[in-house]
């Protein structure tokens, strides 16, 4: 009797928690949060060498995922790809530019754009890929700037990338079970 008494308590919680989570409706929680009014963050998705030999005449391309983030709703999204210097990135046919850039939301969904690019709601996420040419062989150091409007002020935020192109990148190698970081002995 007094082991029924226990089962019926208990199953008299799990149904009464159940109907409040049902009652608050439960949404997912996101992972992550803006770092401030508007974040980027890059992520090197493939490099693709040319077909020259390793060197000063080596090219090639970065793929780039830009992932664009917004605490307050931000309007007329820019992407512009320059050195972390600021001066402009060239490619092998002068200054490079992005050109018109396909859009979408985190689940995949395309984004409208509006007259001078697309938006980002507050919380939300935009992202999008870049192709950078690289010229010669070495470790290239990529910055994005991202600029915007929220509240008819404009915003601005700035992130970077290393690609190593024809070199031997300094990242870890990465086996499924260890990472392994090259070290470089300094004398």
């Amino acid at each position: 009797m007094h082991r029924s008494k226990r089962q019926g308590w208990v199953l008299t919680v799990i149904l009464g928690l159940s109907a409040f989570a049902a009652t608050i409706g439960v949404r997912p929680a996101s992972a992550t949060e803006p770092m401030g009014d508007l974040n980027v963050q890059l992520r090197v998705v493939e490099i693709v060498p040319g077909n020259r030999a390793a060197g000063p005449e080596m090219m090639g391309v970065a793929r780039i995922e830009v992932f664009v983030e917004a605490l307050r709703a931000a309007s007329d999204i820019q992407l512009n790809v320059v050195r972390p210097d600021g001066a402009a990135w060239v490619g092998p046919k002068g200054s490079f530019t992005s050109g018109e850039l396909d859009w979408s939301d985190p689940s995949g969904a395309p984004v409208r754009l509006g007259s001078r690019g697309p938006s980002v709601p507050s919380r939300g996420a935009i992202r999008t890929r870049i192709v950078v040419p690289l010229n010669g062989a070495g470790v290239h150091e990529i910055a994005v700037t991202v600029t915007g409007l929220s509240g008819g002020k404009p915003i601005v935020t700035e992130g970077m990338v290393r690609v190593a192109l024809g070199v031997a990148g300094n990242g870890p190698v990465d086996d499924g079970e260890y990472a392994h970081f090259p070290l470089q002995e300094v004398k």
